[in-house]
């Protein structure tokens, strides 16, 4: 194997910390090159774009994160992040109507902030990681012909005018996100640019803070309030997170944007397909102000289809693959990927190699977010394969399912939470379970823990 002495990460969001983690068990040294600075506290920064909106880890996500960073579950727990049972602690419509709350699941919801700093805490600690903040980087070195990526060209970032410098490595790995410049520095190196597919549900969001009522005890923990696709466009999440407050993040797809003035916000919630959420909200503390996001389309860059690619680089996290963030896995997909990375080092494979495994990590969140931001008829993308329908048909059955059938609620946590491919609700055993649960009755609003089944 190729002595491995020096290794750069270009980006520190969750998907370049992460890849730093691996790296370290393979390089000397690594070095995490990051733009913005990375505050002290458990809090969020400027260069987490969906910082300040709703977040959770399902269950596979944290074995995965406790695998890599074994101090992370914990710290984030003494800091209160809430633990709560999937869905016994929700009361949750889906889009085929509510869900009995089975104890079926776990799933961690935290504020961003506080998730990186956990993961900051840990890995900062360890040897042979050099951490540089304020540092912009404006492409990459090749060999003698660019068949090889041998460092990184970078500067002071805001200091257009100062000279460049160059740092070598044996790998560099570009983790800067849906923004990434990785097809430009390629095309300098004589790469063709990527293909790109680009699935837009005109998605947009607004979250704030609330206070947590004193004593408010409704007999759930959690709210959430799916759309009705094609023509109930709007989302709702109600999350409880450190400090006692709670997240509220208002979603609309189809253009139908959540405003973040104080009246429209709470009306906005009132249209929600029931009032809960609402009567919740109406009465409680704001702590922020509204905060919006709409850079939400599904966005993948083919790396894996560039034949030329060069060794020694590597591009992962939202740099490769974006999924609209409603459903919650680009923090579990990160960490597959990031083990991805470690086992191309382990088994001496190649950095193309390597891209095509991370689309494979993602393949199951792309699938799931795409298939059903496709249900909307102002999605901007390619056209509609005829599969798609009936695989959305079949779909809403496993949906309604998974509302009034244990088995059938495990099923679908498991593939929502990447723990098994979507094709898994197809196989024989989750089949038979799907066209048993259509002679049951659908479930009433579930209120109180009365409903919660074990």
């Amino acid at each position: 194997m190729p002595r491995r002495e020096h290794a750069v990460v270009v980006g520190g969001s969750l998907a370049g910390l992460l890849s730093a983690r691996v790296l370290l068990d393979h390089f000397e040294q690594v070095t995490l090159l990051e733009r913005d600075t990375f505050p002290d506290e458990p809090v969020s920064r400027p260069g987490v774009a969906q910082g300040r909106h709703l977040h959770v880890l399902w269950d596979h996500g944290r074995g995965l994160i406790n695998g890599l960073l074994p101090g992370v579950e914990a710290a984030m727990l003494a800091q209160g992040a809430p633990d709560l049972r999937l869905p016994a602690d929700f009361l949750w419509l889906t889009s085929g109507g509510w869900r009995r709350r089975f104890d079926t699941a776990r799933m961690l919801t935290f504020s961003r902030g506080l998730l990186d700093w956990a993961v900051r805490k840990e890995l900062f600690a360890r040897p042979r990681l050099a951490v540089r903040t304020g540092v912009e980087v404006t492409g990459l070195t090749g060999s003698s012909g660019d068949e090889t990526v041998t460092g990184v060209r970078y500067r002071e970032r805001g200091d257009a005018s100062r000279t460049e410098e160059r740092m070598p490595a044996d790998l560099v790995v570009d983790a800067t996100g849906r923004g990434s410049h990785a097809p430009e520095w390629l095309a300098e190196l004589g790469r063709p640019l990527p293909r790109e597919t680009k699935i837009d549900p005109l998605l947009g969001y607004a979250s704030r803070y609330y206070a947590i009522p004193s004593g408010f005890d409704p007999g759930w923990k959690a709210l959430y309030i799916q759309a009705g696709p094609p023509r109930a466009r709007r989302t709702g999440g109600l999350f409880p997170q450190e400090g006692g407050r709670w997240i509220c993040s208002l979603s609309g797809a189809g253009g139908d944007y959540p405003p973040t003035d104080e009246e429209g916000y709470l009306e906005y919630a009132r249209g929600l397909r029931d009032p809960v959420l609402y009567e919740a909200i109406k009465d409680a503390e704001p702590l922020t102000p509204v905060v919006s996001f709409r850079r939400t389309a599904g966005h993948r860059r083919h790396y894996e289809r560039i034949r030329s690619w060069p060794e020694g680089f590597a591009a992962i996290g939202d740099s490769v693959c974006a999924f609209n963030p409603i459903y919650g896995q680009g923090i579990t997909v990160a960490a597959a990927s990031a083990l991805e990375l470690g086992r191309m080092l382990r088994e001496d494979r190649t950095t193309r190699w390597f891209q095509k495994r991370v689309k494979r990590a993602g393949a199951g969140a792309w699938l799931i977010s795409t298939g059903e931001d496709r249900r909307y008829a102002e999605t901007q993308g390619p056209p509609v394969p005829p599969h798609t329908r009936v695989i959305n048909a079949y779909v809403d059955l496993a949906v309604r399912a998974a509302n009034v059938d244990p088995e059938s609620c495990a099923d679908m946590l498991d593939v929502l939470g990447l723990a098994k491919p979507p094709t898994s609700l197809f196989r024989p055993a989750s089949l038979a379970r799907v066209i048993a649960a259509r002679t049951k009755p659908p479930v009433d609003r579930p209120w109180s823990t009365e409903h919660a089944s074990r």
